[in-house]
């Protein structure tokens, strides 16, 4: 992961911390963060930016908003994106911010938008975040970065294993097909699943099975369990042959070998959210 992107992260969550509020990171990030430890088992792939969710607690008061704009675009700096609708900001060199909220009751939402702060701070709603709060688990940077002083006490969050394979497969379906199609991001998320499948351990799958038996009359789990057997539950699935095709899978190893890892992953997956594998 390159020192860029974490010396940006260290800043965000230092300033978040100093109003009593840990970020909630998700995305590609969020993955590296979670698997930072058992990456040698396998390369985890790169990020240039950052996906902040807020949850609704952090944002349910408008005092609480209203900080939180002021950390983003006045404390840090951060400037909206040409066409980011307060809802994609940069700053400096090529430092990306992405905000993403939970469907949060009393803000107005326009489109896809739920407007924190009108004209300064909005979030990119996302509906199958609905129990992103649930099961977070707290990172120390102080663990992330090598010299760990200038993390000391630094906290941040990130989502379950399980909430962010929903967060995952619901992007990949939304790039795989339709207007919105995207196949370097659709390839990028299903690399994302297969690093979830890969690295989890045992007690990830118990809290797994635990939070989706308290769920499971949800439509957001009916549909991520959709996902996964329409795309993910065979090796010719179209989830993972984006995976085989990604650059970075497994370079050294022949196709019948990647084939057999995906098959592994597949079943694991599959077994995850109780579905049929046809591996």
């Amino acid at each position: 992961m390159e020192d860029k992107i974490l010396g940006q992260l260290l800043e965000l969550t230092k300033a978040f911390n100093e109003r009593g509020i840990k970020p909630v990171i998700c995305g590609g990030l969020g993955i590296y963060l979670t698997f930072h430890q058992r990456q040698k088992e396998l390369p985890l792939r790169t990020t240039n930016d950052i996906d902040l969710m807020f949850t609704r607690s952090q944002v349910r008061e408008p005092v609480r908003r209203n900080a939180i704009a002021e950390i983003i675009t006045g404390q840090l700096n951060y400037i909206v994106r040409e066409g980011g609708k307060y809802f994609q900001f940069e700053k400096g060199e090529q430092q990306y911010l992405d905000i993403l909220t939970q469907p949060v009751e009393g803000v107005e939402i326009e489109g896809f938008r739920a407007k924190l702060v009108k004209s300064r701070l909005h979030g990119y709603v996302t509906p199958e975040a609905c129990f992103v709060e649930e099961d977070l688990k707290t990172i120390k940077l102080s663990d992330i970065f090598p010299n760990g002083k200038k993390a000391a006490d630094l906290e941040m969050s990130v989502p379950s294993l399980t909430n962010q394979l929903i967060l995952k497969l619901f992007a990949f379906e939304d790039k795989h097909e339709g207007p919105r199609k995207d196949d370097v991001l659709v390839q990028a998320h299903a690399f994302d699943i297969y690093v979830i499948a890969t690295l989890a351990n045992a007690n990830d799958y118990r809290e797994g099975q635990q939070f989706l038996t308290r769920h499971s009359d949800s439509r957001v789990i009916e549909k991520a369990k959709k996902i996964v057997l329409d795309r993910f539950s065979s090796v010719d699935g179209a989830g993972w042959q984006h995976v085989l095709g990604a650059f970075g899978f497994y370079p050294n190893l022949n196709i019948e070998q990647k084939r057999e890892k995906l098959g592994q992953a597949a079943r694991r997956l599959a077994r995850w959210f109780s579905v049929s594998s046809r591996t």
